[in-house]
């Protein structure tokens, strides 16, 4: 089951801690996210500016469309999700969630070392909506435990790595969790409904691929799975319909205050949201070869469940 670490002072901690240990910055809070812990900060680490913070919140009282978040894609400096058509708010949008994507990438960048040079900047996202009570479709529900698997966007055995800001003024981010994703595939992996994955050697695969391909060619918006990343997505969707997972796996609930920060490792801890409104959140793509201890990888659990690689090498 997975912890919630309390981060006072990371940058005065790791000093000591690099003088007396000798130990590189910021490897004690990348061992704790590989172990499938949560770092929280009682305080959100770095500064939000009052007025971007007021925009935010205040659009509750708009007629502001939204899909299910909206997101901040930084490699296209692109916002999507959002319908509304005054041009002047759309670019404000635009610029506090550029801005709140530097900031979580520049403190990431401070406290997780190890892992800096070989990330790859995904998403970010404003979540405004109540989170009890949404009506979703099952898949995309939040309040159901699950690993995170993305479908469009295959990490190729790379992790998930997510940091969340509450920015509402009042009220928490509720969250439960449950066992972590080792304990998880050992258990359902291979289940009826779950089949193991075949490796990337297999006819199966490789025929795959190649009918993508001619998709791709002929312009259909196919998206290339490693066999990890396919049965990444299915275990996903599994433990989301799994009602007996659901209502009798062992669960611990977190309660995130106003102007909190967390971040895990959100492929390897189950998790789920039960309430909140106003969160931002950034994820990261950490490369598994800059990981401290790769063998905990789900990825590597998963070969090893297998026999075989589900990756290309």
């Amino acid at each position: 089951m997975s912890r919630v670490i309390p981060v006072d002072d990371f940058t005065g901690r790791e000093k000591a801690t690099a003088e007396i240990d000798r130990e590189p910055p910021g490897e004690n809070y990348c061992r704790q996210l590989e172990e499938g812990n949560i770092l929280f900060f009682e305080e959100s680490p770095f500064k939000l500016p009052d007025e971007d913070v007021s925009f935010l919140l205040y659009r509750r009282q708009t007629d502001w469309g939204f899909h299910k978040n909206i997101a901040y894609r930084p490699k296209q400096d692109r916002l999507t999700g959002f319908d509304e058509s005054d041009a002047e708010d759309r670019e404000r949008l635009h610029v506090i969630m550029k801005r709140y994507s530097e900031r979580v990438t520049q403190f990431l960048s401070e406290l997780l070392p190890p892992y800096a040079g070989g990330w790859r900047l995904d998403f970010a996202s404003f979540r405004p909506l109540e989170e009890c009570g949404r009506k979703l479709r099952l898949k995309a529900r939040n309040d159901l435990l699950h690993v995170d698997a993305f479908p469009t966007r295959p990490t190729g055995g790379d992790r998930i790595l997510r940091l969340f800001t509450n920015i509402n003024p009042t009220e928490p981010r509720v969250w439960i969790t449950s066992e972590s994703y080792p304990v998880l595939a050992r258990r359902f992996a291979g289940a009826p409904g779950l089949p193991l994955p075949r490796g990337t050697a297999s006819l199966g695969h490789q025929l795959q691929r190649e009918l993508i391909q001619f998709g791709r060619q002929i312009g259909l918006p196919l998206v290339d799975r490693s066999p990890y990343d396919q049965f990444m997505l299915r275990f996903h969707h599994y433990l989301k319909q799994n009602q007996v997972f659901q209502q009798s796996c062992p669960k611990e609930q977190w309660v995130f205050p106003p102007h909190s920060t967390w971040l895990l490792f959100t492929d390897v801890v189950s998790h789920a949201v039960l309430s909140g409104q106003f969160a931002l959140e950034q994820t990261v793509i950490v490369s598994r070869k800059t990981l401290l201890s790769e063998e905990k990888a789900p990825i590597r659990v998963l070969e090893s469940l297998c026999g075989e690689r589900l990756i290309a090498a």
